[in-house]
């Protein structure tokens, strides 16, 4: 019971509030009289959690005699809509909070990934492509070695579902086997040739105002550089390079 009211305060109860609804998920249904008892928690504490608890969705309130019960809903589903509130309260404003963040001088940041855990990261955050084009740098070093051929078909397939375009610049010796007798164009992958003295060991990804690096397996490490200006010149690069390159 203690693991739980500990994750119940992890998700934003405060320590009465996880009180009183543990105990209403306990006795089903039950009185202000009842879970002031049972709680340890004055009456009047009581009517203002149970209020702040029904205000969530997470109780509900029904007359029996002419005494008011409160019961419990679904806790699966309750929960699950209250993370889904705060999710969309979040999103509303984020771009608020994040114009707030951007003003004044840009600051050029470096983010350091290291390990598959932290890799992994770096591809989640690749799914956030908000311009729905990612453009790749690959020789012969495939993703699959360093993460799984699962976990990079994962990626792809929520990177079609996403709607983000791949544009591939790569060596002829990289050859996946995962895209074997699949056309690159029901994938959203455009795919061009670099020349056998383009030697470009890392793996490399040029989105949005970032610049993804990640090292060969043998180094085990991939950092994100997010800058402005530093990826527009990267994606004047890339595209100089798209143009003149073999199909």
């Amino acid at each position: 019971m203690k693991n739980i009211k500990k994750q119940l305060e992890n998700l934003g109860f405060s320590e009465k509030e996880a009180d009183v609804y543990l105990a209403v998920l306990k006795l089903k249904e039950a009185t202000i009289l009842q879970l002031a008892k049972i709680t340890n928690i004055k009456r009047t504490t009581v009517y203002h959690l149970i209020d702040g608890l029904a205000e969530k969705g997470l109780v509900n309130k029904i007359i029996k005699n002419d005494k008011k019960y409160y019961l419990a809903e679904n806790p699966k589903e309750s929960l699950n809509n209250l993370l889904a509130e705060k999710k969309n309260i979040i999103n509303s404003i984020s771009p608020d909070l994040k114009n707030i963040f951007g003003q004044g001088a840009l600051i050029p940041e470096i983010r350091i990934y290291r390990n598959i855990s932290g890799i992994k990261k770096i591809f989640d955050d690749i799914l956030t492509c908000e311009e729905k084009l990612c453009r790749y740098y690959i020789h012969s070093f495939n993703i699959e070695d360093l993460l799984s051929e699962k976990a990079v078909d994962n990626f792809v397939k929520k990177r079609i579902e996403l709607g983000i375009k791949s544009l591939s610049l790569r060596s002829f010796k990289y050859k996946p086997k995962r895209e074997k007798g699949v056309f690159h164009a029901k994938q959203l992958r455009e795919v061009k040739f670099l020349p056998e003295s383009a030697i470009i060991k890392p793996y490399i990804c040029i989105y949005d105002n970032k610049v993804v690096v990640i090292s060969t397996k043998e180094e085990r490490i991939g950092f994100i550089v997010e800058s402005k200006e530093f990826a527009d010149a990267q994606k004047a690069i890339f595209d100089m390079v798209w143009g003149k390159a073999a199909m």
